[in-house]
């Protein structure tokens, strides 16, 4: 932890978020809120998870801002409730969301002991933090509400800051046809490659449905295979029906290489953001197991020149989004 509070000045915090938030609820809640705060699970998701139905119990109406409260996190609960696709704190400035895609200034500010509490779990989801690796994300889940925290630390920013997307419930691929996402013959073509053993990359601009589009995929594989996902946001439900096996190291590429006593079916990577990312879907194409991933691009062309600097492109599919609307605009097939 020694880093964390290197990187922020804690000792100008003179009480902790959590302790402010947990003095809004008053006198009786706020009790109850701190005597929740002291129950633990084997993991923070299962805990948060865990102080969240305990609230539901009690009032309904505050069960989420109480459940944030006990991690010193209830500010950002108001964006959650009401359907905020993003959050961004960068301590000292207006928290801003995006709803609907469009960005808006909230009245409330973004404090430096708002980043201290993600830091605080980001330790305690065991993600690496050091100055030579200066961006990393991780998942939260509470309950039906899935969390995905990016944060950048210095040297790469000037004050540490969060970006955190909210996942509402999963969607199903029939939800994405009804809705216009894709068409049938966009998913017979996709369908066609995914039981065909074809790579799928699934590309597009931030905000674009490409995690939304990958975990509805995996949906369609048949849950005997068994598969692998190495994601560090942990962006994938745990679901009793299929053979999973879910990873959080950063190091994708070792687990490629770890899955292989593992006789596994396919590998999930997660999104493809670093060079050690691209090498990791290199080694799972040439060592022969199917793979899936998501990527930024903004066309079609510059997926192909991006993954084309790391790997030659056959028995791949590429699937195009596009932002607003939200939708599949391109197959790419070689």
């Amino acid at each position: 932890m020694s880093l964390l509070y290197k990187i922020l000045d804690c000792a100008a915090c003179r009480y902790s978020c959590r302790e402010k938030d947990i003095c809004n609820f008053g006198s009786e809640l706020g009790e109850a809120v701190k005597l929740i705060s002291r129950m633990f699970k084997r993991s923070i998701d299962d805990t948060l998870t865990f102080r969240y139905e305990l609230f539901k119990k009690i009032n309904e109406k505050i069960a989420l801002r109480a459940t944030l409260a006990t991690v010193g996190l209830a500010v950002i609960a108001p964006y959650v409730e009401n359907a905020a696709e993003d959050i961004l704190l960068i301590p000292g400035r207006p928290i801003y969301i995006t709803r609907g895609g469009v960005k808006i200034k909230t009245q409330q500010w973004a404090e430096a002991s708002h980043i201290h509490s993600l830091l605080q779990l980001a330790n305690l989801k065991y993600v690496e933090i050091t100055t030579s690796k200066p961006s990393f994300r991780y998942g939260l889940r509470i309950g039906d509400i899935r969390l995905r925290i990016s944060l950048d630390i210095p040297p790469v920013v000037p004050t540490p800051q969060a970006y955190i997307r909210i996942h509402g419930g999963k969607i199903t691929v029939r939800q994405l046809l009804r809705g216009g996402f894709l068409n049938g013959s966009q998913l017979s073509t996709i369908y066609r490659a995914l039981t065909g053993g074809l790579h799928i990359v699934i590309t597009g601009p931030p905000g674009s449905g490409k995690t939304t589009l990958l975990a509805a995929l995996d949906d369609l594989i048949s849950p005997h295979l068994q598969r692998v996902y190495i994601d560090e946001a942990d962006e994938f439900e745990e679901d009793p029906e299929k053979n999973q096996i879910k990873i959080r190291n950063s190091d994708k590429t070792r687990e490629v290489y770890a899955s292989l006593n593992r006789n596994i079916d396919l590998v999930v990577i997660g999104e493809l953001q670093y060079e050690e990312h691209f090498h990791a879907f290199k080694t799972a194409v040439e060592i022969g197991v199917q793979t899936l991933a998501t990527m930024h691009s903004a066309n079609v062309n510059d997926a192909v020149d991006r993954l084309e600097r790391y790997l030659p492109l056959r028995n791949i599919l590429i699937v195009q989004l596009q932002k607003s609307p939200r939708r599949v605009t391109e197959l790419y097939v070689k």
